[in-house]
């Protein structure tokens, strides 16, 4: 419907209004049950990198080329005559919420020598709140920030972990702003790995947060090609924000995404089922005294090769835990490889005799698999590629912006540089797993070092943009799930919880004081747990009885991970930690295990320290961590054995 300059869609919860000025767009969105008004606004903003002068500039105001309402959208072109750059996009209303949409063929660069496309801001001001209001950032899985008292602050990062600033742990593609009128959510439902989130104080009790579209950051970055795509969903002002972010983003996963529930899997896969079940023990077989864990210890030892444990001590020891009541167990079997732990990947063979050799590894797998019931598998990697290691082929690597190998980090191989998942062949993929299967491995099968921050690849054949390099690590974990059935993984941004069943963790927030959004942040949420419980496993660590009430409130796997001898970072095996082991068991696995598979139905938290979750069955769980009560459905839990809270054996 047009009414004079005025494009308008509706349906029975909306009514936008898209207005032409005459160098500018606007958008108001109109919420019917509360009347709230938000905006008008900018539709867009465009930033257009001038080569010339070697930096971006921002196009607030534009030529208008074209606006029209067509296939039940408005549909707009804007561009630059003198930059030679045009842009379109499309607005709907779908099931409720605005969608804006931008179709890749729609941006031309005709001056591509001069003037590059970086990125398009999607209606910056709409979204604004005032010194009551509240912003849920996607920093850290999940913070909150409060515009009352906090300085003129204005920062950008991408989602799925911007290179540089990766301890933002920036894992699910979303924002939302509340105000006592009520509020609204920004999901990017395509083009994710690209979607720039941008947030602002103005050191006068307001804020505002919108998301931009990303081509590049740089100029000769490769770009997607792909759709993008966002929606704003509106939310009542008595929403719990935390939960209903978490619930359209679950939705988002399985209905978008196509992820089935855990208990699904469980149904369908005899690996996933036996996981439910069974404690996750990390076994930790030995490491080189290099890279960080070795610059930190510097034992000066004569030998590099660190050991932990031998495959015999590794039988040896489940042996007990499996006599002390453990029945169910899951083994990640780490350091097995030639040199260890991250030691020459991505050589493995021959594994390490040192430890004892392949066949006394091959009576390991086949005693923990046989005779004690438990799922005997490894901790793999296929990320890392050690330049000194026999099959290093830099053909498969990532290249940065210079175009050398991209140098990724310092473990115990040394210096290592990332892998292009894309890029592996079949025999550094599959064929590798079908040699691991001849090994008599069973169960999910865990690949390390994954997901990583999103990478642009400069490699002269395998050029690509991020969302390239998260489809490769998709790509290994695939293959893993073909293999074995099942597949775990270290890190959870978005497409890691599509592809894995069982992720360790995604939140987390760290960084530099001095980037301005960790100036914003009062505080974590759970978001990351909120959104993905019940769609794959995630995992609680430690022996304390923190971690006990940590992983029966949000329905999390216990893990647990040990050696023989002290190993920086890795505990021996003693009889108090396997007596600690058998009370998580019991605890968290024989009585309290079912949650794992449920989604969780409502979140809160009403005093400091104490927090309370329900989950679809009806079960309510209500932990407070300065007293340690733990009360499920009404009556208190106890378990002398990891208590006190304050008593604790280091994971």
């Amino acid at each position: 419907m047009v009414e004079s300059n005025i494009f308008v869609l509706e349906d029975g919860a909306l009514r936008v209004e898209v207005a032409r000025g005459a160098d500018q767009i606007t958008a108001r969105v109109i919420v019917k049950a509360s009347g709230v008004v938000w905006g008008p606004a900018p539709l867009l903003a465009l930033e257009v990198h001038d080569k010339t002068v070697r930096r971006e500039e921002r196009l607030e105001h534009y030529r208008i080329d074209l606006i029209e309402e067509v296939f039940g959208a408005v549909h707009v072109v804007v561009g630059d005559g003198f930059r030679q750059v045009q842009v379109g996009l499309w607005l709907r209303i779908v099931d409720g919420e605005v969608s804006v949409t931008l179709s890749m063929p729609e941006v031309y660069e005709r001056r591509p020598a001069h003037f590059r496309v970086f990125a398009i801001d999607i209606l910056p001001g709409l979204l604004t709140v005032g010194a009551a209001g509240m912003m849920l950032l996607p920093v850290g899985g999940g913070t909150l920030c409060a515009p009352a008292g906090k300085p003129a602050l204005r920062d950008r990062f991408l989602i799925y972990l911007e290179q540089e600033r990766w301890e933002l742990a920036t894992t699910l593609p979303f924002g939302a702003v509340m105000s006592g009128q009520g509020g609204m959510m920004i999901l990017v439902r395509q083009g994710a790995a690209d979607a720039q989130c941008c947030v602002a104080t103005d050191g006068c009790g307001n804020g505002d947060l919108n998301f931009a579209f990303s081509l590049r950051r740089h100029w000769p970055d490769p770009v997607d090609f792909d759709t993008r795509e966002l929606r704003l969903v509106p939310l009542a002002a008595a929403a719990n924000l935390p939960l209903v972010c978490a619930t359209r983003l679950r939705h988002h996963i399985m209905d978008d995404l196509g992820k089935v529930p855990l208990a699904e899997r469980v149904a369908e896969s005899p690996e996933v089922a036996h996981v439910l079940k069974s404690y996750t023990f990390k076994t930790f077989f030995a490491r080189e005294n290099e890279g960080l864990e070795g610059h930190r210890t510097n034992s000066g030892a004569a030998l590099s090769f660190i050991l932990g444990m031998t495959f015999d001590e590794c039988r040896d020891n489940l042996a007990r835990i499996h006599g002390a009541g453990i029945k169910n167990g899951y083994c990640q079997m780490v350091a097995w490889n030639a040199r260890g732990h991250d030691g020459l990947y991505p050589a493995r063979f021959p594994i390490e005799e040192r430890l004892g050799g392949e066949e006394r590894f091959r009576e390991l797998i086949r005693y923990g698999n046989e005779e004690l019931g438990y799922h005997m598998s490894v901790h793999d990697n296929f990320s890392m590629n050690i330049p000194h290691a026999p099959n290093f082929d830099s053909d498969v690597l990532i290249h940065d912006i210079y175009g050398e190998p991209l140098l990724s980090g310092w473990w115990g191989g040394g210096l290592e540089y990332q892998s292009w998942g894309l890029a592996l062949p079949r025999e550094r993929l599959e064929g590798h797993l079908e040699q691991m299967r001849g090994l008599g491995l069973q169960g999910m099968y865990y690949c390390d070092y994954m997901m990583r921050p999103l990478e642009v690849n400069y490699h002269p054949k395998w050029r690509g943009p991020r969302s390239h390099a998260a489809r490769g690590q998709v790509r290994v974990l695939e293959a893993a799930r073909r293999a074995f059935g099942a597949v775990a993984t270290e890190y959870g941004i978005l497409p890691a919880v599509v592809a894995a069943d069982y992720v360790c963790s995604g939140g987390g927030c760290g960084g530099d004081r001095s980037w301005p959004v960790m100036g914003m942040i009062d505080r974590a949420v759970p978001m990351w747990e909120l959104t993905v419980q019940g769609l794959i496993f995630t995992e609680q660590s430690g022996l304390t009885w923190e971690s006990a009430m940590r992983a029966v409130l949000f329905g999390k796997h216990i893990r647990d991970e040990w050696s023989v001898r002290p190993i920086v970072g890795h505990p021996t095996l003693d009889e108090a930690r396997i007596a600690r082991q058998k009370a998580m068991y019991d605890l968290c696995l024989e009585r309290f295990g079912y949650l794992q598979t449920l989604f969780i139905t409502d979140y809160e938290e009403p005093a400091d320290g104490v927090v309370c979750t329900e989950f679809a069955d009806g079960t309510r769980v209500s932990a407070d961590f300065g007293t340690g009560e733990l009360i499920v459905n009404g009556e208190r839990v106890e378990c002398p054995l990891l208590a006190p809270m304050a008593q604790t054996i280091s994971s």
